[in-house]
């Protein structure tokens, strides 16, 4: 397997390496501040809608979502809108249908929409995918929601109008799953927070994380993808021999160690199968 260039420039899927982030408010609906910007919540161009592709006969479900450029200028990436649309070839070529939301499509009222309809189209049989890619962030418990983590943090994703999509939101909407066929795979900085709670997870859900609750993720220019995803999925998957996640992961965890010794993949497998993807 290729490895990347040790003078690769790179960046932090965070609300700041350098910066840290900035929170605004107390509730699930939280407003951030990304690096040198300005609050989150009005945003300055209008989000465009959801694109979603339902062409498939197959009980096939996913929801990708992928932000570079965010709202406004400071906060931008490169490469997770990279991330989802390999993402969408993926699951597209194994039958999927799906909800994409890419960069400004990305809003969190959108996201929220698209994970609506996901509850809507799934069933008990339905084989579902929630991807993501892009900013993550975390603060000290109690800042974005009710609940009490036993590390004392709080985790979310991060919307293109720099909004929480809090990790406690996101498990009440796979709790309402009816599926127990579900994979869920976060590219982003302090993803392991997304389920690093006993009642953050469900059975029939394969959790993958781009890193620890307390770890950075990192996105490479030369690599045309996020870290985590050329490793576990560009190479292993869309380039590679491997035709399921679990796999794919324990391949491509040691390459991005070797990259960042300090942004190690984790894995929390309450599926129990291989989760087939090719």
């Amino acid at each position: 397997m290729k490895r990347a260039f040790a003078a690769v420039f790179l960046v932090a899927l965070a609300m700041g390496l350098l910066f840290p982030s900035i929170v605004i408010a107390t509730t699930n609906d939280s407003n951030l501040i990304m690096p040198g910007g300005t609050p989150g919540g009005r945003w300055t161009s209008d989000p465009e809608p959801v694109t979603y592709n339902i062409w498939s006969t197959q009980d096939k479900w996913a929801v990708i979502i992928g932000i570079s450029d965010y709202d406004g200028k400071s906060s931008d990436l490169w490469n997770p809108h990279n991330d989802a649309l390999e993402m969408k070839a993926i699951l597209e070529s194994y039958g999927y249908n799906y909800a994409l939301a890419i960069d400004n499509q990305a809003s969190k009222a959108n996201i929220e929409e698209a994970l609506n309809w996901l509850i809507t189209k799934e069933g008990p049989n339905s084989e579902v995918v929630f991807f993501y890619s892009g900013h993550g962030s975390r603060t000290q418990d109690g800042s974005w929601d009710t609940d009490i983590e036993s590390d004392g943090y709080d985790e979310c994703l991060v919307s293109w109008d720099l909004r929480a999509v809090t990790d406690s939101y996101v498990a009440s909407i796979f709790a309402q799953f009816e599926s127990t066929h579900i994979a869920a795979v976060y590219g982003s900085c302090h993803s392991g927070g997304m389920f690093d709670q006993p009642y953050e997870r469900r059975s029939g859900v394969l959790y993958i994380a781009a890193a620890e609750a307390d770890q950075y993720g990192w996105d490479y220019t030369a690599l045309e993808n996020t870290l985590f995803f050329y490793y576990c999925v560009d190479q292993t998957i869309l380039n590679g021999p491997y035709d399921n996640l679990q796999d794919a992961f324990w391949e491509g965890r040691p390459y991005v160690i070797a990259e960042q010794p300090d942004s190690c993949p984790v894995m929390f497998d309450n599926l129990g199968v291989p989760f087939y993807v090719k």
